[in-house]
């Protein structure tokens, strides 16, 4: 989950057990990274969570470490990871560039190609779709070479059952196309991965062999580009892979899609639960605050992970700062 910002699983992992817990000493983080089956010893897992900002250390004979909450850590980290999204699309924009201003001097053909033609680009596109043997990765809107944007692709349906893993990253401008989401729901039903943004590129890679995008921008109908560049295709990959781990889940449910709101604020009374979730209480101690049950707390937790697409607590506080649900202001509302 905080690959995207740097983090490897171990490190994670140790995250989220000193989230919900007291300070600890070293020693005993590093029983806690023997038996949760963390790679490496708590020191140095320690010393890259308080390089990010994550942890701190309290003065003591030990010294112990306890986590810095969420809401600000995380906050801190996302806004880092949004600048470097911007300097990945000026760096794949500066690449197409100097590929342009020096064609003349490179073997093009082995590296780019470019396509001319709607009947051409249908054909090209199907030829790198039908050649891709792992994966099918694209940044999907408008506008389409194809006469009807919402037919089904049957070969991708046909692929997903063969096994090949498709994760396409819908603009939201292409949701709005008649007719579309009886495709979508029909490509997520047989496998798909579907997530909804504001993507930055208009592209689809295909494995990590080559990739498809507009020639010129805004995209037109009768032109693209096929890269294959390895260095191109790396960042053209890290864009697509940055974008996928920030963007909204779109789900079938009940033969409909359905898509979790990022704009849908929480009420005073979910945002109050959620920063006593990142501060790592109990259900106990949560209750305590609230004067609730503590079977009312799990079942309110419960519709907060649901409603942020969440299997952890941990989760559920990095979808929650992603949205702007949380901030490094506590809320002074606390209704329960």
């Amino acid at each position: 989950m905080l690959g995207v910002l740097g983090l490897s699983q171990s490190e994670q992992d140790l995250y989220e057990q000193m989230v919900g817990s007291a300070p600890l000493t070293v020693a005993e983080l590093d029983g806690r990274v023997a038996a949760g089956g963390c790679a490496g010893p708590a020191a140095a897992l320690l010393a890259r969570l308080q390089e990010l900002g994550l942890v701190s250390t309290e003065d003591g004979d030990p010294p112990r470490w306890s986590a810095i909450p969420p809401n600000t850590a995380l906050q801190v980290l996302v806004s880092d990871r949004g600048r470097a999204l911007a300097e990945a699309r000026r760096y794949v924009a500066e690449l197409v560039s100097r590929f342009s201003r020096t064609g003349a001097d490179r073997d093009l053909p082995a590296m780019v190609e470019v396509v001319y033609g709607r009947e051409e680009i249908i054909r090209r596109f199907g030829e790198l779709q039908r050649g891709a043997r792992r994966q099918f990765r694209a940044c999907d809107a408008p506008p389409y070479p194809a006469n009807d944007a919402a037919q089904l692709n049957t070969m991708e349906v046909d692929q997903l059952h063969a096994g090949l893993r498709f994760r396409i990253l819908y603009d939201r401008t292409a949701l709005d196309i008649p007719g579309r989401l009886a495709d979508l729901e029909a490509g997520i039903a047989a496998g798909e991965q579907a997530r909804v943004a504001d993507i930055p590129l208009k592209m689809t890679l295909f494995d990590d062999s080559a990739a498809i995008l507009p020639l010129r921008q805004p995209p037109d109908m009768e032109s693209r580009l096929v890269v294959y560049n390895p260095m191109l295709l790396d960042a053209l990959a890290a864009l697509f892979e940055m974008y996928w781990d920030q963007a909204l889940p779109l789900h079938v449910r009940q033969g409909r899609a359905e898509l979790s709101d990022a704009d849908d604020e929480p009420s005073p009374r979910e945002r109050h639960l959620l920063v006593l979730l990142v501060a790592g209480l109990t259900d106990q101690e949560i209750a305590a605050q609230l004067g609730i049950s503590d079977r009312t707390v799990r079942s309110r937790v419960r519709a907060m992970m649901d409603k942020l697409d969440a299997t952890t607590r941990f989760q559920a506080g990095y979808q929650a700062v992603l949205r702007g649900w949380l901030t490094t202001e506590s809320p002074t509302d606390a209704a329960g």
